[in-house]
């Protein structure tokens, strides 16, 4: 096999290969680098054996296999970059009155103009056209600069907080109103994704990479995210860290009981090796049958609603609201998306790099092969945004922690353009 290999690449292309040097391939596997030739046609050049200084001059890299099912071929971009998952925040308004008479609304705009108080909108419209007139001049007449409105292509009237840097959500003391509905769009935009299906037998966020968790959460930390102020009466959504787990945190008197019946042979003398396996337990079901890891949340599928989708900013010009997949759907020549919560994890859940000790020659194959080519490496300390509707306030994320949650749609999290090919467009 390995000479038919050699040969092939030899047809191709005499300065391609020289003593296992730049092997070409057309059955990719994990850590396989994906280039471009000449001709623009797909070429693979196997694991450790890329070498820049024989490496043709017209070809270009593009990427690495992370992922392999059947006949299709999952690759990362050789560049990755940090961008906001969205970057305003519009509400869809609706429930006004349009009978040209006097109607007052009461409006309290992201805690303003105070959580006691609200607005009173009075508006007389016979048209949406002369609502979202009268919204716009009761905006400016408040001074509320941050918050514009305008109809979308959808005709819907949009009230939107362009000065988002903090979380937003319909809660009281943030933005609400009476005698209007507010209704925040990625609702409407993104699918909601249900909670993972873990191996501990419940749901909830979920361990992405098992190896940094147990890293991160060993230390004893004060958060009760992570170090439990209430008796522990079944596996919480997030990790508790070794020291709660064991019952002897600094920060909390013992909560983890059930805990530690649960997964230790002698519950008043854990062991680290038991709590490891809480972690890993903590772990995903992939592929799963319900759930977020259910065949219907794929990558593309979700991303494919969002991608595109803009929002007309205060100067008028219109932008991408989700900046983040805007930036995926371009590389691979705008084949790329955003990887869901599966992609994700099947690919990420063994990453090296950023483990204690691991340096990028000594990672895992999908890092040494980015750091080969000069790409930029994937992280099992870093944060990712994953294609994933965790509420109307957030979206999931996997955290540099190792392990998945909530994160703050504004936020700048780092962005992995993903990319399927089938075998049938890999060049003979």
């Amino acid at each position: 096999m390995e000479d038919s290999i050699i040969k092939t690449a030899q047809a191709v292309n005499e300065d391609v290969i020289s003593d296992r040097v730049n092997v070409l391939t057309t059955q990719p596997d994990i850590g396989d680098i994906l280039c471009i030739d000449e001709e623009r046609k797909y070429r693979f050049i196997q694991l450790d054996t890329f070498h820049a200084g024989t490496f043709p001059a017209a070809w270009e890299t593009l990427g690495v296999v992370v992922m392999r099912k059947g006949n299709i071929v999952t690759m990362c971009s050789k560049h990755s970059e940090s961008k906001k998952f969205m970057d305003v925040y519009p509400y869809v308004v609706s429930g006004y009155e349009l009978d040209g008479t006097e109607h007052t609304a009461q409006l309290r705009l992201h805690g303003k103009p105070s959580t006691e108080t609200y607005y009173e909108f009075k508006y007389t419209a016979n048209t949406d056209d002369e609502f979202v007139a009268q919204l716009k001049e009761f905006l400016s007449d408040n001074g509320e600069t941050d918050w514009s409105s305008y109809k979308d292509a959808q005709e819907r009237v949009i009230l939107q907080y362009d000065n988002y840097t903090s979380i937003e959500k319909l809660e009281t003391n943030r933005t609400w109103a009476v005698g209007l509905t507010l209704t925040a769009k990625v609702e409407s935009d993104i699918p909601r994704m249900p909670r993972m299906m873990r191996r501990c037998g419940n749901d909830g966020d979920f361990a992405w990479n098992a190896a940094r968790a147990k890293e991160y959460f060993r230390e004893d930390i004060e958060s009760t995210a992570y170090n439990p102020s209430t008796d522990v009466e079944s596996v919480p959504n997030g990790p508790v860290c070794w020291p709660a787990f064991a019952g002897t945190s600094q920060y909390q008197s013992d909560h983890c009981l059930y805990l530690r019946q649960k997964y230790c042979a002698d519950p008043s003398n854990p062991k680290m090796e038991e709590w490891e396996r809480y972690i890993d337990d903590l772990s995903p079901i992939s592929p799963a049958m319900i759930g977020g890891l259910a065949p219907k949340w794929r990558g593309r599928e979700v991303f494919d609603c969002i991608k595109d989708i803009t929002y007309t900013a205060a100067d008028g010009t219109h932008k991408p609201l989700y900046p983040g997949a805007n930036y995926c759907s371009k590389s691979f020549d705008g084949k790329g998306y955003l990887p869901a919560p599966y992609e994700f994890h099947e690919v990420f859940w063994d990453v090296t790099l950023g483990l204690t000790g691991v340096t990028s020659q000594t990672a895992d194959a999908v890092n040494r092969s980015l750091y080969a080519i000069g790409g930029d490496t994937v992280r099992a300390n870093t944060s990712y945004w994953i294609c994933a509707l965790y509420s109307e306030s957030g979206i999931y994320y996997a955290a540099f922690s190792g392990f998945s949650g909530y994160g703050n749609f504004y936020a700048s999290v780092t962005c992995v353009p993903f990319v399927d090919i089938g075998l049938s467009e890999i060049s003979e």
